[in-house]
């Protein structure tokens, strides 16, 4: 169990794997502030070359099949994060990806515990079942957009507003 008795905050970001690129470099870095401002930060995911990364930082990692897009996976994926949200008092939980966002709006839900997301790219949103799917990254509590450009794209093809979405520049 983490030991959060002196932590001010617990958040668990969701993801499919920790494996390069940005999604996973942005999870580190957030893990890494987080760790910094006196938090726990734990992630969950698939794992990959990261997660070694990610607990030189001092964040947690926990192995959960996120990457799946199985309906089954996904819907046991909701109690496996349920059960991490109660045993370790996560207070917010923050998905990087479609897949797992599903699984994370359902257990925070259940949970009464806030749901923020990332939108790291435009995602192809021509048909009607790929804007369903895509919307998932809006239903949150709070959308992030990693560039103005992105804050544009979720603005004009979801309808977020502008009072529930905060562009955040990634780091250097």
């Amino acid at each position: 169990m983490i030991d959060n008795k002196i932590s001010t905050r617990v958040v668990l970001q969701v993801l499919p794997h920790m494996n390069a690129g940005g999604l996973v470099r942005g999870a580190i870095d957030s893990a890494a502030a987080q760790v910094g401002a006196g938090w726990a930060a734990l992630v969950a995911s698939e794992g990959g070359h990261g997660v070694r990364e990610l607990e030189r930082v001092g964040a947690y990692h926990f192995h959960l099949p996120l990457a799946s897009k199985n309906p089954i996976v996904m819907f046991r994926n909701v109690r496996r994060l349920r059960r991490l949200i109660t045993e370790h008092k996560i207070d917010m939980l923050h998905a990087r990806s479609r897949a797992p966002a599903w699984s994370a709006l359902a257990a925070a839900r259940q949970s009464g515990v806030p749901l923020i997301t990332t939108f790291h790219g435009t995602y192809s949103h021509r048909s009607r079942l790929k804007r369903h799917y895509n919307k998932v990254m809006t239903l949150g509590d709070g959308v992030i957009s990693i560039s103005q450009h992105i804050a544009d794209h979720i603005r004009e093809v979801y309808g977020v507003s502008d009072d529930r979405m905060h562009v955040i520049y990634r780091g250097i």
